[in-house]
């Protein structure tokens, strides 16, 4: 419950704090004297929009902080602490700041939070309703939320809505591949030729460089073999050779070791090098004769050479390139040619879940049309009780194609009197039905859904006396299961309060305040005399609040 309300400098109101008791609590006062702020600061504590003109004139900020009672409820308290809000003591400390620039800033249990878990978490504690909630009347989907709250099929809808968004996901997955055949198709042809043109060439890696090695060779065949014949005349072949000179030296260093032995050594080193020189220039000669003076073979190294650079130039600009590029286009026509495989899985998985899509929505269509029923009867029987007993409310489901939420658009009629026709609430009934309708509708979903504090801001509004007083019988009998705050302008509903605030304007150093003040047993009949009887509050408008108070 709400133990406390605290507002500092939110419009008219300067510091209010009001305590408020379980129950039905009502708030009374005169147009205009602040009462719907009241509401307005609680929908601040639920994450509303901040806006600067929320800020008193002159003020640096506004302040709205709230204490909530969990009275013992464990999924309440469970759902802080797994946010990270402990509820300690069982009570939820919430605070709202709004700056005069119209920057907000929330505080949850001291710790600093958005307006997101303000609604996530403080909308789990507290809810409104305002004099327009039945807007949502209109719109199909609330309606069907409406329907399902009452029927607590919160889990069949959640199971049935991944069921419906992973067949969405593969029935998009079937319409993309569908959508892209005719790009697959031209895809396939320009891979195909890719791959028929770098095959056409059938290139192997690093083919260009040893090409190039040996076109060079053959371009250099004339010179080299000049070269090598003049290495080998020096070498062996020519007169004198190295050949020669070093037999010389040899015979030489021999006559020299008959005097000197040490030299010997010398002498058959000489010898070796002497072999080591004939060989190289015999292998010199071989390779000089095997050197190519071929002018086609050039010409068909350098046809091949172009062939390959001219791969290199399109794709990527060296060799490996283009082979890296015939290679990732083989493995996509790979991929292209599973396709129609995949389309197959794709639309076997999609018709399979589309199986289970109809199977859970006619679940939820069978529960649904059961609960349409009793949830007419019963908001028939409050709306007839408020002054309208020969009105009869009808919901009704109406196959559609399967959403989000079923195969179900739920439409709420209404005969409001016999003979008269049906046709939609929203648009038959008129703003005084709307607002009897609607409260029915709250008081029927109240025992099975709701937050533990419900606040109405004059729904109660367009209404006549009579009517007033059964819709304050609706809402204390709502009270019974949670604490109800509303805000209205009949003596009749706010007879049946179980506590009485009356929010009054003062004027203090020339500047108007809203007070807000619990009344007791006399200040309430005189509160309620002064809403049945206006400005005159006569003896017989008195005795008429005491007889509406002690019937209450």
């Amino acid at each position: 419950m709400l133990r406390t309300l605290h507002v500092a400098n939110f419009g008219v109101l300067g510091d209010v704090a009001v305590d408020f008791d379980p129950g039905l609590s009502c708030l009374t006062g005169e147009t205009g004297a602040g009462k719907s702020l009241l509401v307005d600061a609680i929908k601040l504590l639920l994450g509303a929009r901040a806006d600067a003109g929320d800020v008193r004139s002159g003020e640096r900020e506004a302040v709205v902080e709230a204490v909530f009672e969990l009275n013992g409820d464990e999924a309440l308290a469970q759902a802080f602490a797994e946010a990270g809000y402990d509820a300690q003591d069982g009570e939820v400390h919430v605070r709202r700041v709004v700056g005069a620039d119209g920057r907000g800033r929330a505080w949850l249990q001291g710790r600093m939070t958005t307006a997101r878990e303000l609604r996530d978490l403080v909308g789990r504690l507290v809810s409104v309703a305002g004099q327009h909630a039945f807007i949502g009347l209109g719109v199909p989907a609330e309606r069907l939320a409406m329907l399902d709250a009452y029927t607590g099929l919160g889990p069949d809808v959640t199971a049935y809505r991944r069921r419906f968004e992973a067949w969405h996901r593969a029935r998009t997955a079937v319409d993309e591949l569908l959508a892209r055949r005719a790009d697959r198709e031209a895809r396939r042809d320009y891979l195909e030729f890719v791959v028929s043109q770098i095959d056409a060439v059938a290139p192997l890696a690093g083919e260009d460089v040893a090409l190039a090695a040996q076109a060079a060779i053959l371009q250099g065949a004339e010179q080299l073999r000049t070269l090598a014949a003049a290495a080998t005349d020096a070498l062996y072949e020519g007169t004198p050779s190295a050949h020669d000179m070093l037999g010389r030296a040899v015979h030489g260093i021999r006559d020299m070791a008959r005097i000197d032995p040490r030299v010997g050594d010398l002498a058959t080193r000489l010898e070796s090098l002497q072999i080591d020189l004939r060989e190289a220039a015999r292998d010199l000669a071989s390779h000089a004769q095997s050197i190519d003076l071929d002018p086609a073979l050039l010409d068909q190294v350098h046809g091949r050479l172009e062939a390959l650079r001219g791969l290199a130039r399109r794709h990527g600009g060296t060799l490996e390139s283009a082979i890296a590029a015939r290679d990732a286009a083989r493995t996509e026509l790979d991929g292209i040619g599973n396709s129609d495989e995949r389309l197959e899985r794709l639309r076997d998985e999609a018709d399979a879940l589309r199986a289970d899509v109809d199977t859970l929505a006619a679940a939820l269509t069978s529960r649904r049309t059961e609960a349409a029923e009793r949830m007419s009867a019963e908001v028939t029987q409050v709306v007839r009780g408020l002054a309208m007993a020969g009105a009869t409310l009808a919901i009704r489901l109406v196959p559609c194609e399967p959403g989000e939420s079923g195969a179900d658009r739920c439409d709420f009629c209404v005969e409001t009197n016999p003979g008269e026709g049906w046709g939609e609430v929203a648009d038959v009934a008129s703003g005084g039905e709307l607002s009897r309708i609607t409260l029915a509708l709250y008081a029927a979903l109240s025992r099975s859904v709701g937050t533990p504090v419900m606040v109405y801001d004059e729904i109660d509004a367009g209404v006549s006396g009579g009517v007033a007083d059964r819709m304050g019988e609706v809402l204390h009998r709502a009270a019974r299961a949670r604490q109800v705050l509303v805000v209205t302008h009949h003596g009749q509903v706010a007879a049946r309060g179980d506590a009485h605030y009356l929010v009054d304007k003062v004027t203090e150093r020339g500047r108007t305040f809203a007070t807000v003040r619990p009344l007791d047993d006399e200040g309430r009949v005189r509160e309620i005399a002064r809403i049945i009887g206006g400005t005159q509050i006569t003896d017989a408008v008195l005795r008429h609040a005491r007889e509406m108070v002690a019937r209450a």
